[in-house]
């Protein structure tokens, strides 16, 4: 009889540790379950940390970038301006002087064309208009063949460098252009790359607490006790009788 009580306390002593080893080692998983996820919310908090300042500073640099392009446009077309009108003002100032000179050599000729009539008194007056309209032809002539034309060679050359400019300017706007285009798709890029990350992150945490979740239904006891091992505790310790607690492992053994 004192073999069967001892086997009995024994038994329930047994049932007690494993429970008890089973209740610390779920308690330990789950500790190291809250663990990782509090790291991998700091790794993600601390990632959105990162990616945020990232996209600040390109916003920042994009913003700088298109302030300085509109300032180099601004004194670019400023500078055009400006040479266009000195030009301009040159272009307008010897075709002034060109006219003046023309006036004056045609007065000249005028002038020694009546002095010659008055030398030669015996001369017609038709003589005298005739050579009159030859000078004025020969200066009409000098004015559309000479000075028209280089007037209009140096507008023509203007409107060709101004041209060019323009085409440049084109050709400096489609290439920032360009470059503007290929950062937004770099952003666009590393915002697709974050979210596949943050994708892969949320699957393996799943997976994680689903294999959690079956170690822990896998497991013999898991947090449950065995069918009746309560009640054998219970009925061992009223057995024994001594000891109030019917979960302590010692109950009864000093009798």
């Amino acid at each position: 009889m004192a073999e069967q009580k001892e086997s009995s306390v024994l038994f329930n002593l047994r049932e007690l540790m494993n429970l008890e080893e089973e209740r610390i080692r779920a308690e330990e998983e789950d500790k190291r379950r809250r663990e990782e996820e509090a790291r991998r919310r700091r790794e993600e908090e601390e990632r959105r940390r990162r990616e945020e300042e990232e996209r600040r500073r390109r916003e920042e640099e994009e913003r700088l970038a298109a302030i300085e392009r509109q300032k180099r446009e601004e004194e670019e077309r400023r500078r055009r301006e400006r040479e266009e009108a000195e030009l301009r003002v040159r272009l307008e100032a010897e075709a002034r002087a060109r006219a003046a000179e023309q006036e004056r050599l045609l007065a000249h000729e005028r002038e020694m064309a009546a002095l010659r009539a008055r030398e030669k008194k015996g001369l017609h007056p038709g003589v005298i208009g005739g050579i009159v309209a030859g000078v004025l032809a020969i200066g009409a002539g000098v004015w559309f063949g000479v000075v028209k034309p280089a007037i209009e060679r140096r507008e023509a050359e203007a409107a060709a460098a101004r041209a060019r400019a323009a085409e440049i300017a084109r050709q400096q706007q489609e290439a920032e252009a360009r470059a503007a285009a290929a950062q937004r798709a770099a952003a666009e890029a590393a915002e697709r790359a974050r979210q596949l990350e943050a994708a892969r992150l949320a699957a393996e945490q799943s997976r994680a607490s689903s294999a959690l979740a079956g170690e822990a239904a896998a497991s013999p006891t898991g947090m449950r006790r065995r069918p009746g091992a309560s009640a054998m505790a219970t009925s061992a310790g009223t057995r024994m009788g001594s000891s109030s607690d019917p979960l302590d492992p010692l109950a009864g053994i000093d009798e």
